[in-house]
């Protein structure tokens, strides 16, 4: 219903209203008894008998007609809800219905004699009206009524009475719209939690011998029944698997309680915990349980709500067991303890129950001046968002009418980062993420000890999403990772977690890392720990050197992984040694054949912290990454990149096409937004810290608080991993290559073999045979290199006397053909293979 259509019904309430007022102060009995009954009443004969027949019905009650005509046309023109405005009506008509039997009940105080001389018992007995008669019945008696301090109590039936003070209560929670659901479930919860503050009894000592195998917790930590404790498993749904014996225990205490045994023991709380909740980066499409109700109405049943686990543990609660950080494999490195990481802070900040209600509220009213009804079903909290979950009431209402108003909700609201998720994933309602008043730190140490590190390759710990679950990621899942935001928006704490996330859970035998810093001084702390294969590199040419490098080992792993028919480098380490020797042996190869290779291969994430800065120093770099992220996820290759510039020349479509995972912190515009994300969004967030994650493989985003590392915890985790050994740099990574960028240096043999080395150098033969064309613009064209290498190309060409000396305009002449140049290949000591992509030529060479 539109907003005119209501205004103009909400005015014909009110005047009707009005007119009955006016024909009821205006009403006297002789109006209609007498001959002219119009001179008398305002509003004529009609306005009589209107006020005579309410009257007769009503009695003194015939005045609350006009009250809840006015009341409805309120409801009417302020647009609430339809299941509120029914609510409200049914109320208000419930009450107009049993207030004459209210009036007939009245007991009166006896204020003086002349009042009662006033009122005789029969004009008192009709105070009511015919309905308050037929409801209540006669009086018992009349003509002795009793009086009881000074109030006449009328003798009628208890039941009656009853009954119409309970419609009457009922009708008064509905009009005030207060959910008698709500109060019963909220009094039924404070009944069961309550407990006595006395003292504990003692605990049965029959109990110790059944218990021996559950350490015992500290004096003074408190104790909690066996019935609470059931009840509370119960609830959370969720039981670890070491306390399954102890609740079966525990089952059959109670038991034998109910049967009278024994009195009821106590158990030590800390005995008993709960499971972690499962982090949203496992299942991205799965949102997490509805843990607050709103008050005022329950729960959508369309949303299907799970209980949360519930913390059992007693204040002050127990230190947490950290879950298994990696499987064993006979490495001599140690991992850094938990204890370098600072506490988590002691308690939780949360918001009083009247916020979270007066925060539904003007949610409910934003869309309502919008005629769009809405009810909001669940709220819950996390460390930096609340989500609020509301649910459309009109089933005929588009969701896209939803969208857009992130503006209106912060301005009724007061806040910024509003944001809207219309509809939430595998759910029937819509999510308005709502910032928090109080903030809440996300700190590393809780996540560490909550998270199963174990099952993951690559740990990357990236915080809380908006009801405060874990954000984890597995790298090797990814398999590759895009990181952007604006200056100051938590884009290098975030990096940093990463790296001591790995740090945290994998040794040097497990992942190397490439660190590129074009700022110098990012990544410059991380310098001699043992997990590097060469120092961070802040010099550009030799960073374009070490992504060339990257791609020949990936093409080197995936030559030994085909040797040993396996198809990704987690079947390959599973192997064994004696296993890969045996299978290279079938091949008639060894492992002296395999230059570089190891019977262990470590996982290699090549880190790039500023991605925009090394595109302006050499363009060719992004066809390195391209290839590594097209294929190095088997060969055990992950690259992340992260830039402060995501304009559409930096993250080109190709970038964002093979880093399917993708974090966006806080940007300036929404196309910055678009070119991340492919959506909009991110320039509504909060900054320091507030992300959005695409998980790969899906449509949806998840918003989340990124987890903070304070310095000294930083350089804590550096230290301990420097006093396990020191790295092992291999030189080669960053002086490979480095000819082929600047076109030059060395001469003789030593510069043959460094352009033979070149990927694309071999490229470049290959398009020359293919096309039987040559020069420096071909392969600019064909290579997408720039000019200064492509004459290089030319130039080396001709020292190997590939090519012709330049003759005028004509092209040059091709001097040798394809064997000669796999013979060449042979004689620098480079393996050929028939069947490998890297020298593979289709076309056939003419003599």
């Amino acid at each position: 219903m539109n907003r005119p259509l209501r205004l103009l019904i909400a005015l014909m309430l009110a005047g009707g209203a009005v007119a009955l007022l006016v024909a009821l102060i205006s009403y006297a009995p002789a109006q209609v008894a007498g001959a002219s009954p119009s001179g008398v009443n305002l509003l004529g004969g009609l306005g009589a008998h209107l006020a005579h027949g309410l009257i007769g019905i009503f009695g003194i009650a015939a005045f609350l007609p006009p009250v809840v005509l006015v009341a409805m046309a309120g409801v009417v023109a302020s647009g609430v809800p339809w299941d509120t405005a029914a609510r409200r009506l049914t109320g208000s008509v419930l009450l107009m219905l049993v207030a004459p039997a209210l009036v007939h009940l009245l007991p009166l105080w006896r204020w003086s004699d002349r009042l009662q001389q006033h009122w005789d018992q029969q004009q008192l007995a009709g105070l009511g009206g015919a309905l308050g008669y037929y409801l209540c019945g006669p009086v018992a008696n009349p003509a002795d009524p009793t009086y009881v301090g000074g109030l006449l109590v009328r003798q009628v039936d208890t039941g009656v009475a009853a009954l119409i003070l309970t419609a009457a209560a009922i009708g008064c929670l509905a009009l005030i719209d207060l959910g008698l659901v709500g109060l019963m479930r909220r009094a039924w919860r404070a009944f069961v939690d309550y407990q006595p503050a006395a003292s504990a009894p003692e605990p049965n000592r029959r109990l110790t011998p059944a218990f021996a195998d559950v350490p015992a917790a500290p004096k003074a930590r408190t104790t909690t029944s066996i019935k609470e404790i059931t009840r509370r498993l119960v609830e959370s749904e969720s039981i670890p698997a070491d306390a399954e014996d102890l609740v079966a225990r525990i089952r059959e205490r109670r038991l034998a309680i109910e049967r009278g045994e024994s009195g009821e023991a106590d158990v030590p709380v800390a005995a008993v915990t709960t499971a972690a909740p499962t982090p949203v980066v496992a299942r991205p499409d799965t949102d997490p349980p509805i843990d607050e109700a709103m008050p005022g109405g329950a729960p959508s049943a369309l949303s299907e709500p799970t209980p949360p686990p519930v913390a059992v543990a007693a204040a002050p609660a127990p230190k947490k067991k950290a879950a298994p950080r990696r499987p064993e494999i006979g490495s001599s490195y140690h991992l850094p303890p938990v204890d370098l990481l600072e506490e988590v802070p002691g308690r939780r900040a949360t918001e009083s129950e009247l916020e979270k209600v007066q925060t539904g509220k003007t949610i409910e009213e934003v869309f309502s001046h919008f005629a769009i009804s809405v009810k909001v079903v669940a709220a819950r909290r996390g460390p930096v968002i609340t989500m609020y979950e509301i649910q459309l009431l009109d089933n005929s209402m588009r969701v896209n009418k939803v969208e857009g108003f992130e503006k209106d909700l912060s301005l009724k609201l007061g806040t910024e980062g509003i944001r809207i998720v219309a509809p939430l994933p595998n759910k029937k309602t819509i999510g308005i993420e709502v910032p928090n008043k109080v903030k809440e730190a996300v700190v590393m140490r809780d996540l560490v000890e909550q998270i199963d590190a174990a099952s993951m390759t690559l740990p990357l710990i990236l915080g809380r999403d908006v009801v405060g679950n874990p954000m984890v990621g597995d790298l090797a899942k990814m398999p590759h990772l895009l990181v952007a935001g604006a200056t100051g928006t938590g884009k290098s704490v975030c990096m940093n977690a990463m790296i001591c996330s790995v740090l945290l859970f994998r040794g040097p035998d497990e992942v190397k890392f490439i660190m590129v810093d074009p700022k110098m001084v990012e990544l410059a702390g991380y310098e001699d720990i043992p997990h590097l294969l060469t120092p961070p590199i802040t010099d550009m040419t030799k960073a374009h050197a070490a992504l060339e490098w990257a791609c020949r080992t990936m093409d080197e792993r995936y030559f030994a992984l085909r040797l040993v028919g396996v198809r990704d480098i987690k079947a390959y380490n599973d192997l064994g040694e004696e296993e890969i020797r045996t299978r290279l042996a079938k091949k008639g190869k060894s492992l002296d054949d395999l230059p570089g290779m190891q019977v262990r291969l470590p996982y290699i994430v090549v880190l790039v912290d500023e991605y925009a800065d090394l595109m302006m120093v050499n363009k060719e770099v992004e066809k390195s990454i391209i290839r590594l992220c097209q294929k190095s996820r088997a060969a055990g290759i992950h690259v992340i990149l992260t830039t402060q510039r995501p304009s559409a020349d930096v993250v080109t479509g190709l970038i964002k096409s093979n880093l399917p995972a993708r974090i966006c912190f806080r940007v300036a515009d929404k196309n910055n937004s678009r070119v991340v994300l492919d959506a909009g969004g991110a320039e509504n967030l909060l900054g320091r810290g507030d992300m959005l994650f695409l998980p790969p493989g899906m449509n949806s985003l998840v918003r989340g608080q990124g987890v903070w590392v304070k310095d000294k915890e930083i350089e804590a985790i550096i230290e301990h991993a420097k006093s396990q050994g020191e790295p092992q740099y291999d030189e080669s990574i960053v002086s490979a290559g480095a000819v082929s960028m600047v076109g030059g240096g060395g001469s003789g043999e030593a510069k043959t073999s460094e352009w033979l080395q070149d990927r694309q150098f071999h490229e470049a033969v290959q398009s020359m045979y293919r096309y039987n064309r040559t020069g420096a613009d071909f392969f600019r064209r064909k290579l997408n290199v720039g000019y200064n290498k492509a004459t290089a190309f030319v130039e080396m060409l001709e020292d190997l006397a590939f090519l012709g000396p330049q003759k005028g305009t004509a092209a040059r002449e091709i001097l040798k053909s394809w064997d000669d140049w796999i013979e060449l290949l042979k004689a620098n000591g480079l393996t050929w293979e028939e069947d490998d992509e890297l020298y593979h030529n289709p076309v056939e060479i003419r003599s």
